[in-house]
Order: C-alpha cells, then structure tokens, then sequence
C-alpha cells in the first residue's frame, strides 16, 4: 500500500513538472515569435504646440530579422509622423540585411525614416553598402548630425548619433562620454526641442548633461532575460543593468529605451518579449 501511495505521488509530481515545463515552453515560444507595442507620452513646454499629438515609431535591434510583414503592419496601423531606427540593423555574425532592407522599403511608404548606427554596424566589414543601400530606399541617416522637422511653421530639432564603436571602439569610457557629451551640444539648436537617436543607454548620465530633451536607445535586448521587471545582462552594463527598457528622467532629459525586435549572440529571450515603441509628443 505504502509504495502504491510513493508511485501514485511521484506520478502525480512528474505530471506537475512535465505541465509547468510545457507552459513555459509555449510562454517562451510565444514571447520570441510576437511582438508588444509598447506606447509612452513625452510632455514637455518646449515642444510647439503645432507638434502637439506628434508620433513617432521607433524601430531598435532589427538584427536582420524577417517578422513578414507583422512589424510594418503594426507600424501602419498607428499611422505614425515618422519612424526611427536606433541601430543594430544586422547581426555581425553573417553581416546580411536582406530582411532589413525590405522592411526599409515598406517603412518608408508608411513615414520618413530616420536611421543611426549600432555596434553591429561598426564591426561589418562594409558597413558603407548598407548606408548606400538605406539611402537608396530612401531612409536618412544621421551620422553625428541632425536634421529640423517641421510642422505648419514650427520646428524641432532631430540629431543622430553614429555608433561610438565606429571611431572609438577601444577608447575609454571616459572619453567616449565627452565626446558624446561635446557632440550632443554641438548639434542641439537653442530655442528647439531636441531629440537625440542613440543605439546606447549605457550613457544616460552624459545624455543628461547637455541640452538635449529626449534620447531614445536600443542596444541591452531588453536583458534579454527578465527577472520581474529587471534584465539580467546587457552589453556595457553588465549583470542587472538600469537601463534596458522603459522611460528614464533625469535633470531634465528623458531616455526611453526599446527592448528591440532580434537577438544576437543568445537567440533566446526569456519573460522579454520584441518590442515596438510608440511615442507621443504633447505641448504644455
């Protein structure tokens, strides 16, 4: 009788272990292959009343994956003002971005397209034929410069900062922070509410020394792991990073964070589904 009861329980735990495994297989499986759209609203009383309501669709960690034709739909369907890319368009493992530029070539039916670099960029071997190619389909690239958006007569101010890794890949981070610093402020134009596309959120406290309002970022992958509402690693920050997603204040500069939409090196993401960002500007 006593070893019925043992057989019966340990089936009985067998059949526990085997349904959470299931579920968190399907959870896992259902987290990679979807996408969240992930929407915030920047206030601010710089921002002109004419770009009250303007959005913006930001597109991060690309990776070159093929999401056929879900991401420009979802895109489309929030009828954005224009559309971002903050870096990581390929994945320096096989340098190909077949699948990135037929999403280009949707996007910019959809909206102008803004494009910076990332770190994957930086370590192609010919990272000119994808800017040629971008630029072909139409898409503006922004290599440490900025553009002015207009609006029925008002302005602001849009600048583009090229992957650090490009010019600095071995520098110190000291350096790479001034630099950025100095360029940021270089760019920014008195008068005008300035958005800053950078592929790092690692350098929130030199974005948040100059005069720039809004960065938006890619880069960590959300942690890739998530932990509750905490990444477990992202490349410059470690374990347990600060800045993986999410909005992020400080001295007057706001950073919003995409969790992107591929993978690199780990081609698994776990509690961390790819992520398409939506932002509104609203006037005070």
């Amino acid at each position: 009788m006593v070893r019925k009861d043992k057989a019966f329980i340990l089936i009985v735990v067998a059949e526990i272990i085997f349904i959470i495994a299931a579920a968190l297989g399907i959870w896992i499986v259902y987290t990679n292959f979807n996408i969240e759209t992930s929407y915030y609203t920047v206030q601010s009383d710089f921002i002109p009343d004419e770009f009250d309501g303007y959005k913006i669709a930001h597109v991060s960690d690309l990776h070159n994956r093929d999401w056929d034709g879900r991401l420009e739909d979802l895109i489309s369907a929030e009828k954005p003002d224009i559309i971002v890319i903050t870096g990581d368009m390929i994945d320096s493992s096989d340098e190909y971005y077949d699948n990135s530029l037929k999403f280009v070539k949707k996007a910019v039916k959809i909206a102008p397209v803004y494009y910076v670099s990332g770190n994957h960029e930086a370590y192609m071997k010919d990272y000119y034929s994808l800017e040629r190619s971008l630029v072909n389909a139409g898409v503006t690239v922004l290599n440490d410069e900025n553009v002015i958006l207009e609006k029925n007569g008002s302005q602001i101010n849009l600048i583009g900062l090229k992957d650090p890794d490009f010019t600095s890949e071995y520098a110190p981070d000291y350096y790479i922070s001034e630099y950025m610093t100095s360029l940021i402020n270089s760019l920014a134009k008195e008068g005008l509410y300035d958005i800053v596309l950078s592929h790092r959120p690692e350098y929130f406290d030199s974005y948040a020394l100059t005069a720039a309002d809004l960065i938006l970022c890619g880069h960590a992958h959300g942690g890739q792991i998530r932990i509750g509402n905490k990444g477990l690693i992202a490349p410059g920050q470690g374990f347990f990073p600060d800045y993986t997603e999410g909005s992020h204040t400080k001295d007057g500069t706001t950073m919003i964070v995409s969790r992107g939409l591929g993978d690199s090196v780990i081609p698994v993401r776990i509690n961390n589904m790819p992520e398409l960002v939506i932002l509104t500007l609203k006037s005070l």
